[in-house]
Protein backbone atom coordinates (compact mmCIF):
# COMPACT_ATOMS: atom_id res chain seq x y z
CA UNK A 1 0.00 0.00 0.00
CA UNK A 2 1.30 3.56 -1.10
CA UNK A 3 2.80 5.43 1.74
CA UNK A 4 -0.39 7.79 2.82
CA UNK A 5 1.57 10.97 2.68
CA UNK A 6 2.55 10.27 -1.37
CA UNK A 7 1.67 12.67 -3.41
CA UNK A 8 -0.83 11.49 -6.03
CA UNK A 9 -1.56 13.16 -9.07
CA UNK A 10 -4.72 12.50 -11.23
CA UNK A 11 -4.74 14.51 -14.63
CA UNK A 12 -7.91 15.32 -15.22
CA UNK A 13 -9.63 13.39 -17.54
CA UNK A 14 -10.86 14.93 -20.90
CA UNK A 15 -13.27 12.64 -23.38
CA UNK A 16 -13.41 14.96 -26.56
CA UNK A 17 -16.20 14.92 -28.83
CA UNK A 18 -15.43 13.62 -32.15
CA UNK A 19 -15.29 16.03 -34.70
CA UNK A 20 -14.49 19.24 -32.42
CA UNK A 21 -11.84 17.80 -29.59
CA UNK A 22 -11.06 14.03 -30.17
CA UNK A 23 -8.96 14.00 -33.33
CA UNK A 24 -10.46 10.34 -34.19
CA UNK A 25 -12.19 10.99 -37.58
CA UNK A 26 -13.29 7.06 -37.96
CA UNK A 27 -15.44 5.23 -35.15
CA UNK A 28 -12.95 2.44 -35.18
CA UNK A 29 -10.28 5.36 -33.84
CA UNK A 30 -12.99 6.64 -31.89
CA UNK A 31 -13.31 3.17 -30.04
CA UNK A 32 -9.45 2.90 -29.75
CA UNK A 33 -9.15 6.11 -28.44
CA UNK A 34 -11.91 5.76 -25.78
CA UNK A 35 -10.71 2.10 -24.68
CA UNK A 36 -7.16 3.32 -24.16
CA UNK A 37 -8.89 6.52 -22.10
CA UNK A 38 -10.67 3.48 -20.10
CA UNK A 39 -7.58 1.30 -19.78
CA UNK A 40 -5.67 4.67 -17.86
CA UNK A 41 -9.18 5.73 -15.84
CA UNK A 42 -9.34 2.04 -14.50
CA UNK A 43 -5.63 2.06 -13.17
CA UNK A 44 -6.47 5.79 -11.35
CA UNK A 45 -9.47 4.52 -9.86
CA UNK A 46 -7.77 1.36 -8.91
CA UNK A 47 -5.20 3.78 -7.07
CA UNK A 48 -7.99 6.18 -5.73
CA UNK A 49 -9.79 2.99 -4.06
CA UNK A 50 -6.54 2.68 -1.92
CA UNK A 51 -6.11 5.86 -0.76
CA UNK A 52 -10.20 6.10 0.13
CA UNK A 53 -9.33 2.64 2.60
CA UNK A 54 -6.91 5.20 4.33
CA UNK A 55 -9.04 7.51 5.10
CA UNK A 56 -9.13 9.97 1.46
CA UNK A 57 -12.24 10.34 -0.12
CA UNK A 58 -11.93 11.21 -3.68
CA UNK A 59 -14.34 11.62 -6.85
CA UNK A 60 -13.11 10.83 -9.93
CA UNK A 61 -16.10 11.00 -12.55
CA UNK A 62 -19.42 12.77 -11.54
CA UNK A 63 -22.02 10.30 -11.63
CA UNK A 64 -23.96 12.80 -14.62
CA UNK A 65 -21.01 13.40 -16.72
CA UNK A 66 -20.61 12.55 -20.14
CA UNK A 67 -17.90 10.46 -19.13
CA UNK A 68 -20.08 8.34 -16.68
CA UNK A 69 -22.07 7.93 -19.67
CA UNK A 70 -19.28 6.81 -22.58
CA UNK A 71 -18.09 4.33 -19.86
CA UNK A 72 -21.13 2.81 -19.74
CA UNK A 73 -21.38 2.99 -23.72
CA UNK A 74 -18.09 1.39 -24.06
CA UNK A 75 -17.78 -1.36 -21.47
CA UNK A 76 -21.50 -2.43 -21.13
CA UNK A 77 -20.84 -1.69 -17.25
CA UNK A 78 -22.51 0.89 -15.10
CA UNK A 79 -21.88 1.97 -11.59
CA UNK A 80 -24.52 1.53 -9.76
CA UNK A 81 -23.51 3.62 -7.16
CA UNK A 82 -23.29 6.54 -9.50
CA UNK A 83 -26.76 6.39 -10.50
CA UNK A 84 -29.14 9.00 -8.87
CA UNK A 85 -32.59 8.41 -10.42
CA UNK A 86 -34.28 5.73 -10.85
CA UNK A 87 -35.05 4.65 -14.71
CA UNK A 88 -37.75 4.81 -17.10
CA UNK A 89 -37.24 1.08 -18.24
CA UNK A 90 -33.46 -0.18 -18.62
CA UNK A 91 -30.23 1.16 -17.79
CA UNK A 92 -28.35 4.03 -20.06
CA UNK A 93 -26.17 0.98 -21.49
CA UNK A 94 -29.02 -0.85 -22.31
CA UNK A 95 -31.42 2.42 -23.70
CA UNK A 96 -29.20 4.94 -24.54
CA UNK A 97 -28.65 3.48 -28.76
CA UNK A 98 -31.33 1.73 -30.04
CA UNK A 99 -30.83 -0.82 -33.23
CA UNK A 100 -31.65 0.85 -36.16
CA UNK A 101 -33.49 -1.52 -38.68
CA UNK A 102 -35.58 -0.89 -42.09
CA UNK A 103 -38.94 -2.28 -41.96
CA UNK A 104 -40.80 -3.39 -44.76
CA UNK A 105 -44.53 -3.19 -42.72
CA UNK A 106 -43.57 0.56 -42.87
CA UNK A 107 -42.89 0.21 -46.48
CA UNK A 108 -46.57 -0.51 -46.79
CA UNK A 109 -47.66 1.73 -44.67
CA UNK A 110 -46.22 4.93 -46.02
CA UNK A 111 -47.14 3.47 -49.10
CA UNK A 112 -51.06 3.29 -48.48
CA UNK A 113 -51.20 6.77 -46.67
CA UNK A 114 -49.43 8.25 -50.52
CA UNK A 115 -46.64 9.55 -47.74
CA UNK A 116 -43.24 11.54 -49.09
CA UNK A 117 -40.74 11.42 -46.82
CA UNK A 118 -38.87 10.08 -43.68
CA UNK A 119 -40.45 8.07 -41.11
CA UNK A 120 -39.01 6.14 -37.93
CA UNK A 121 -41.04 3.96 -35.38
CA UNK A 122 -39.73 3.65 -31.76
CA UNK A 123 -40.73 0.21 -30.16
CA UNK A 124 -38.77 0.64 -26.63
CA UNK A 125 -36.12 -2.23 -28.64
CA UNK A 126 -35.27 -1.00 -31.65
CA UNK A 127 -36.06 1.57 -34.13
CA UNK A 128 -37.69 0.82 -37.41
CA UNK A 129 -37.56 3.37 -40.62
CA UNK A 130 -38.71 3.65 -43.92
CA UNK A 131 -39.25 6.45 -46.40
CA UNK A 132 -41.02 6.79 -49.75
CA UNK A 133 -40.53 9.58 -52.46
CA UNK A 134 -38.33 12.26 -53.22
CA UNK A 135 -35.98 14.27 -51.55
CA UNK A 136 -35.28 16.33 -54.65
CA UNK A 137 -38.23 16.35 -57.49
CA UNK A 138 -35.97 17.79 -60.10
CA UNK A 139 -32.98 15.49 -59.55
CA UNK A 140 -35.18 12.60 -58.82
CA UNK A 141 -32.43 12.28 -55.05
CA UNK A 142 -34.68 9.45 -53.43
CA UNK A 143 -35.62 9.61 -50.25
CA UNK A 144 -33.65 8.00 -47.40
CA UNK A 145 -33.38 7.44 -43.51
CA UNK A 146 -30.88 9.44 -44.01
CA UNK A 147 -32.10 12.36 -45.15
CA UNK A 148 -32.05 15.47 -43.11
CA UNK A 149 -34.64 17.91 -41.99
CA UNK A 150 -35.52 21.00 -41.01
CA UNK A 151 -36.69 20.29 -37.15
CA UNK A 152 -38.01 23.59 -35.86
CA UNK A 153 -39.71 23.23 -32.76
CA UNK A 154 -38.53 20.16 -31.84
CA UNK A 155 -35.75 21.77 -30.66
CA UNK A 156 -37.48 22.77 -27.38
CA UNK A 157 -38.18 19.70 -26.45
CA UNK A 158 -34.62 18.49 -26.58
CA UNK A 159 -33.90 21.65 -24.89
CA UNK A 160 -37.02 20.68 -22.46
CA UNK A 161 -34.96 16.98 -22.14
CA UNK A 162 -31.54 18.68 -21.24
CA UNK A 163 -33.45 21.16 -18.32
CA UNK A 164 -35.36 18.32 -16.94
CA UNK A 165 -31.66 16.37 -16.38
CA UNK A 166 -30.23 19.71 -15.05
CA UNK A 167 -32.97 19.34 -12.93
CA UNK A 168 -32.49 15.17 -11.34
CA UNK A 169 -28.38 16.74 -11.08
CA UNK A 170 -29.51 19.65 -8.40
CA UNK A 171 -28.62 22.55 -11.06
CA UNK A 172 -31.78 24.03 -12.04
CA UNK A 173 -35.05 24.13 -10.51
CA UNK A 174 -38.51 24.34 -12.33
CA UNK A 175 -39.82 27.35 -9.91
CA UNK A 176 -36.14 29.23 -10.25
CA UNK A 177 -36.58 32.62 -11.24
CA UNK A 178 -35.46 32.98 -14.96
CA UNK A 179 -32.92 35.61 -13.29
CA UNK A 180 -30.73 33.33 -11.64
CA UNK A 181 -29.61 32.26 -15.36
CA UNK A 182 -30.49 35.70 -17.30
CA UNK A 183 -30.87 38.73 -14.62
CA UNK A 184 -31.11 41.27 -18.18
CA UNK A 185 -34.31 40.03 -19.89
CA UNK A 186 -37.33 42.10 -19.44
CA UNK A 187 -39.38 40.34 -16.46
CA UNK A 188 -36.43 38.14 -15.44
CA UNK A 189 -37.81 38.64 -11.79
CA UNK A 190 -41.41 37.49 -12.33
CA UNK A 191 -41.19 34.78 -14.85
CA UNK A 192 -39.90 31.31 -13.88
CA UNK A 193 -37.67 28.42 -15.83
CA UNK A 194 -41.62 26.16 -16.15
CA UNK A 195 -42.57 29.45 -18.12
CA UNK A 196 -39.86 29.59 -20.28
CA UNK A 197 -39.34 25.87 -20.59
CA UNK A 198 -43.23 25.43 -21.22
CA UNK A 199 -43.51 28.62 -23.73
CA UNK A 200 -46.01 30.44 -21.34
CA UNK A 201 -43.39 33.52 -20.00
CA UNK A 202 -45.33 36.38 -21.13
CA UNK A 203 -41.98 37.03 -22.85
CA UNK A 204 -41.35 38.04 -26.73
CA UNK A 205 -38.98 39.71 -28.83
CA UNK A 206 -39.72 40.63 -32.49
CA UNK A 207 -36.32 41.39 -33.66
CA UNK A 208 -34.20 39.10 -33.50
CA UNK A 209 -31.31 38.04 -35.96
CA UNK A 210 -31.11 34.55 -37.90
CA UNK A 211 -27.81 33.97 -37.79
CA UNK A 212 -25.45 33.50 -35.01
CA UNK A 213 -24.73 31.37 -31.86
CA UNK A 214 -27.06 30.75 -28.69
CA UNK A 215 -24.54 33.10 -27.24
CA UNK A 216 -25.11 36.22 -29.31
CA UNK A 217 -28.82 35.15 -30.10
CA UNK A 218 -29.12 35.68 -25.74
CA UNK A 219 -27.98 39.02 -25.86
CA UNK A 220 -30.53 40.12 -29.22
CA UNK A 221 -33.20 38.90 -26.39
CA UNK A 222 -31.85 40.70 -23.34
CA UNK A 223 -31.94 44.33 -25.86
CA UNK A 224 -35.27 43.51 -27.33
CA UNK A 225 -37.83 41.38 -25.01
CA UNK A 226 -40.79 42.91 -24.09
CA UNK A 227 -42.75 41.08 -20.90
CA UNK A 228 -46.31 41.49 -20.27
CA UNK A 229 -47.77 39.40 -17.40
CA UNK A 230 -51.38 39.06 -18.36
CA UNK A 231 -49.76 36.71 -20.91
CA UNK A 232 -47.44 34.91 -18.65
CA UNK A 233 -48.73 31.47 -18.09
CA UNK A 234 -50.80 31.12 -20.95
CA UNK A 235 -49.14 29.61 -24.06
CA UNK A 236 -47.99 31.37 -26.84
CA UNK A 237 -45.35 30.23 -28.90
CA UNK A 238 -42.34 32.60 -28.88
CA UNK A 239 -38.85 31.84 -30.35
CA UNK A 240 -37.43 33.75 -27.25
CA UNK A 241 -38.28 31.28 -25.24
CA UNK A 242 -36.23 28.81 -27.42
CA UNK A 243 -33.11 31.37 -26.58
CA UNK A 244 -33.86 31.79 -23.27
CA UNK A 245 -34.47 27.30 -22.66
CA UNK A 246 -30.24 27.87 -24.16
CA UNK A 247 -29.51 30.96 -21.92
CA UNK A 248 -30.72 28.65 -18.70
CA UNK A 249 -28.57 25.60 -20.20
CA UNK A 250 -25.36 27.66 -20.34
CA UNK A 251 -25.70 29.25 -17.24
CA UNK A 252 -26.38 26.01 -15.57
CA UNK A 253 -23.89 23.95 -17.14
CA UNK A 254 -20.92 26.40 -17.45
CA UNK A 255 -20.52 25.82 -20.99
CA UNK A 256 -21.97 26.77 -24.60
CA UNK A 257 -25.24 25.81 -25.71
CA UNK A 258 -23.49 24.27 -28.58
CA UNK A 259 -21.26 22.14 -26.35
CA UNK A 260 -23.91 20.68 -24.77
CA UNK A 261 -26.23 19.38 -27.36
CA UNK A 262 -22.78 18.29 -29.52
CA UNK A 263 -21.96 16.13 -26.16
CA UNK A 264 -25.35 14.02 -26.85
CA UNK A 265 -24.74 13.93 -30.47
CA UNK A 266 -21.51 12.85 -30.15
CA UNK A 267 -22.55 10.16 -27.33
CA UNK A 268 -25.01 8.76 -29.50
CA UNK A 269 -23.63 8.68 -32.67
CA UNK A 270 -26.45 10.69 -34.49
CA UNK A 271 -24.71 11.28 -38.04
CA UNK A 272 -27.59 12.66 -39.91
CA UNK A 273 -27.44 15.47 -36.97
CA UNK A 274 -25.95 18.49 -38.03
CA UNK A 275 -25.79 22.57 -37.11
CA UNK A 276 -27.88 25.06 -39.18
CA UNK A 277 -30.51 24.86 -41.58
CA UNK A 278 -28.39 25.10 -44.71
CA UNK A 279 -27.29 21.56 -44.24
CA UNK A 280 -30.86 20.17 -44.79
CA UNK A 281 -30.81 17.75 -47.32
CA UNK A 282 -34.28 18.14 -48.73
CA UNK A 283 -36.20 20.48 -50.06
CA UNK A 284 -39.92 21.31 -49.54
CA UNK A 285 -42.37 21.87 -51.56
CA UNK A 286 -46.08 23.27 -51.45
CA UNK A 287 -48.47 21.71 -53.37
CA UNK A 288 -51.76 23.37 -55.28
CA UNK A 289 -55.00 22.70 -56.04
CA UNK A 290 -54.39 21.16 -58.97
CA UNK A 291 -51.87 18.90 -57.96
CA UNK A 292 -48.64 20.76 -59.09
CA UNK A 293 -45.52 21.31 -56.80
CA UNK A 294 -43.81 24.13 -55.94
CA UNK A 295 -40.40 24.34 -54.54
CA UNK A 296 -40.47 26.65 -51.20
CA UNK A 297 -36.76 28.49 -51.62
CA UNK A 298 -34.36 28.75 -48.35
CA UNK A 299 -35.41 32.08 -47.48
CA UNK A 300 -38.93 31.51 -46.84
CA UNK A 301 -38.30 28.48 -44.78
CA UNK A 302 -36.02 30.76 -42.44
CA UNK A 303 -38.83 31.86 -40.29
CA UNK A 304 -38.67 32.33 -36.44
CA UNK A 305 -40.65 29.14 -36.41
CA UNK A 306 -38.61 26.76 -38.07
CA UNK A 307 -35.08 29.17 -37.53
CA UNK A 308 -35.54 29.11 -33.16
CA UNK A 309 -31.62 29.20 -32.93
CA UNK A 310 -29.35 30.38 -35.77
CA UNK A 311 -26.38 28.43 -36.42
CA UNK A 312 -27.43 26.08 -33.28
CA UNK A 313 -30.25 25.01 -34.89
CA UNK A 314 -30.62 21.55 -35.66
CA UNK A 315 -31.27 19.14 -39.00
CA UNK A 316 -32.06 16.27 -38.62
CA UNK A 317 -33.79 12.53 -39.60
CA UNK A 318 -36.72 10.89 -37.98
CA UNK A 319 -34.16 7.91 -36.91
CA UNK A 320 -31.78 10.17 -35.24
CA UNK A 321 -34.69 11.98 -33.66
CA UNK A 322 -36.08 8.84 -32.07
CA UNK A 323 -32.70 7.88 -30.76
CA UNK A 324 -32.56 11.10 -29.19
CA UNK A 325 -35.60 10.73 -27.51
CA UNK A 326 -35.05 7.34 -26.30
CA UNK A 327 -31.93 8.75 -24.04
CA UNK A 328 -33.77 11.89 -23.15
CA UNK A 329 -37.03 9.85 -22.10
CA UNK A 330 -36.38 6.18 -21.65
CA UNK A 331 -33.00 6.24 -19.52
CA UNK A 332 -31.90 7.64 -16.42
CA UNK A 333 -30.68 10.70 -18.20
CA UNK A 334 -34.18 12.38 -17.24
CA UNK A 335 -35.41 10.30 -13.86
CA UNK A 336 -39.08 8.70 -14.07
CA UNK A 337 -39.95 11.23 -11.34
CA UNK A 338 -38.68 14.39 -12.97
CA UNK A 339 -40.83 12.94 -16.06
CA UNK A 340 -43.66 12.77 -13.30
CA UNK A 341 -43.46 16.09 -12.04
CA UNK A 342 -42.84 17.80 -15.33
CA UNK A 343 -45.48 15.90 -17.62
CA UNK A 344 -47.75 14.07 -14.96
CA UNK A 345 -50.61 16.55 -13.72
CA UNK A 346 -50.10 18.39 -17.00
CA UNK A 347 -52.67 19.53 -19.88
CA UNK A 348 -52.27 21.48 -22.75
CA UNK A 349 -48.57 22.58 -23.89
CA UNK A 350 -45.60 21.20 -21.69
CA UNK A 351 -42.01 21.08 -22.75
CA UNK A 352 -42.82 21.42 -26.38
CA UNK A 353 -45.06 19.02 -26.46
CA UNK A 354 -49.30 18.65 -26.43
CA UNK A 355 -49.88 16.75 -23.65
CA UNK A 356 -53.02 14.23 -23.38
CA UNK A 357 -52.20 11.90 -20.28
CA UNK A 358 -49.34 9.48 -21.40
CA UNK A 359 -49.25 10.79 -24.68
CA UNK A 360 -47.34 13.93 -25.84
CA UNK A 361 -47.57 14.91 -29.85
CA UNK A 362 -45.81 17.84 -31.85
CA UNK A 363 -46.52 18.98 -35.22
CA UNK A 364 -45.77 21.86 -37.24
CA UNK A 365 -45.81 22.84 -40.73
CA UNK A 366 -42.21 22.91 -42.43
CA UNK A 367 -42.93 24.72 -46.06
CA UNK A 368 -45.18 22.98 -47.45
CA UNK A 369 -44.28 19.65 -45.70
CA UNK A 370 -45.00 19.12 -42.10
CA UNK A 371 -43.16 17.30 -38.74
CA UNK A 372 -45.20 14.90 -36.73
CA UNK A 373 -44.13 12.89 -33.56
CA UNK A 374 -45.75 11.38 -31.22
CA UNK A 375 -44.28 9.89 -27.72
CA UNK A 376 -46.37 7.49 -25.17
CA UNK A 377 -44.24 8.22 -21.78
CA UNK A 378 -45.95 5.19 -20.41
CA UNK A 379 -45.08 3.01 -23.19
CA UNK A 380 -41.79 4.68 -24.20
CA UNK A 381 -43.09 4.36 -28.19
CA UNK A 382 -43.23 6.82 -30.35
CA UNK A 383 -44.06 7.91 -34.51
CA UNK A 384 -41.80 9.85 -35.87
CA UNK A 385 -42.66 11.15 -39.53
CA UNK A 386 -40.88 14.05 -41.44
CA UNK A 387 -42.07 14.86 -44.62
CA UNK A 388 -41.05 17.46 -47.02
CA UNK A 389 -44.71 17.73 -48.86
CA UNK A 390 -47.96 16.61 -47.98
CA UNK A 391 -51.67 16.46 -49.02
CA UNK A 392 -52.79 17.46 -45.23
CA UNK A 393 -52.79 16.50 -41.87
CA UNK A 394 -55.29 14.21 -41.62
CA UNK A 395 -52.82 11.89 -43.61
CA UNK A 396 -49.82 11.98 -41.18
CA UNK A 397 -52.42 11.32 -38.33
CA UNK A 398 -53.54 8.49 -40.09
CA UNK A 399 -50.34 7.13 -40.92
CA UNK A 400 -49.37 7.67 -37.12
CA UNK A 401 -52.03 5.20 -35.82
CA UNK A 402 -51.38 3.00 -38.14
CA UNK A 403 -47.69 2.49 -36.77
CA UNK A 404 -48.42 2.53 -33.71
CA UNK A 405 -51.39 -0.55 -34.86
CA UNK A 406 -48.46 -2.33 -35.35
CA UNK A 407 -46.79 -2.13 -32.24
CA UNK A 408 -50.40 -4.08 -30.64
Amino acid sequence: MPDSKARFRVKTLKIYRLNDRFNCDLLKMERYCMKKTLTWLGVAVGSLAVFAGAGFGVTLVNKDSLATHMIAKYTGKSDDSSSSSSTTSSSVEDSATLKVAKSSNLDSILNNGEYNGSAALATGKKILTSSRGYANHAAKNEMTADSQFLVGKIQDTINAGIIMHLIDTGKVKLNDKLSKYDSEVAGAESVKVADVMNQTSGITADTISSIGKAKSLIKEVNANATYDSTTQGTFADSRANTILQAAIIEKATGESYHSVVSDLIDQLELSNTAWGMKNKTVDYYRVDDVGSASKVSNSTLDTAELNRLGSDQLVSSPADIAQLYNYLFNSDYVSSSTLDKVFGQASGHVAGFAVNGDALSLTQAVGGGRNRIEWNLKQQTGTFLFSNYINGENNLSSISKNMFDYLK
